[in-house]
């Protein structure tokens, strides 16, 4: 248990901030993202191995529907507007999961397709690989839900293209498939594949340190507000934006829970144990409430 909450916990640290980014929110909303809801999951839950924190799928969904409320937030205004939406958010989806593990309705799961979950979770990954390559080719581009408009969007800002990003980029990318290469061909050696996440991200932090990157034109994530999350109850109301927000947390609420107990249930069949969908719910439903408060 220790050792598996070592390597969880160190390797939610670049997760947590990368699934951040990608939901529009500062770094550090993806730290206290992981670190309140997996207490409030270990009480409430029923898995005994799942890990509750931020997710690409619920990150990208986050982001697509908030930004269509707030538009560009690249103010100060729009930024805290952004952020306190996304607080409500997590609010409407823990409410959501509460009362339908309180009606014990996790059976519904059995009605929602393979395919259909299986056909998003595939056309959501594309999407996300298309929105993190800005941040490999150094330039940033246009927001779009569209693969052919996101591709044309690249295409027209190739002349910013940063060659140093996309090295440091590049060669983590190669030498996390190298591992993860090494860890399947030899499978005394599976060890290489868990840890070469946190291996790749010693290396670069260091590499970036050691070589000064950040002032030869490397961006990185710079400064993060130390110390604990203060409560951030106080945005929950007036709920201004509630017809707007209803939409995209029902749908991570689904999502979300479809991600979570595909999982749970693999790993209770491993481990041969029950699982209790309803009871599911309801600690989703917890961990979400304890990202809306902290």
């Amino acid at each position: 248990d220790v050792v598996a909450g070592l390597t969880v916990g160190v390797m939610v640290v670049p997760q947590g901030m990368s699934y951040a980014k990608l939901a529009g929110l500062p770094v550090q909303y993806g730290l206290y993202g992981a670190l309140f809801p997996v207490w409030a999951y270990a009480v409430f839950g029923s898995s005994r191995q799942l890990a509750v924190g931020p997710v690409a799928i619920v990150s990208l969904m986050l982001e697509s529907g908030l930004s269509r409320i707030v538009g560009a937030s690249d103010n100060d205004a729009n930024s805290a507007l952004y952020e306190n939406l996304a607080i409500q958010t997590s609010l409407l989806v823990a409410i959501t999961y509460i009362l339908l593990g309180l009606f014990r309705l996790g059976f519904v799961t059995v009605f929602l397709s393979h395919a259909v979950t299986s056909g998003f979770t595939t056309g959501a990954s594309v999407i996300i690989g298309c929105s993190q390559l800005k941040y490999i080719l150094g330039y940033d581009v246009p927001r779009s839900d569209v693969l052919h408009e996101m591709i044309k969007n690249f295409i027209n800002g190739i002349g910013e293209f940063n060659y140093k990003t996309f090295l440091m980029g590049g060669s983590s990318l190669v030498v996390l498939v190298v591992l993860k290469y090494l860890g399947r061909r030899y499978p005394n050696k599976e060890w290489i594949r868990a840890t070469g996440p946190l291996f790749v991200s010693s290396l670069s932090i260091l590499v970036t340190y050691l070589g000064d990157l950040s002032d030869k034109g490397l961006p990185i994530v710079g400064t993060i507000p130390r110390g604990f999350p203060s409560c951030t109850a106080k945005p929950w109301f007036p709920l201004t934006h509630f017809g707007d927000l209803i939409g995209p947390a029902l749908g991570i609420a689904v999502v979300g829970f479809m991600e979570s107990i595909a999982v749970a249930k693999q790993l209770a069949s491993r481990h041969k144990y029950d699982l209790d969908s309803s009871t599911e719910l309801i600690g989703l439903g917890m961990a979400n409430l304890a990202g809306a408060i902290f």
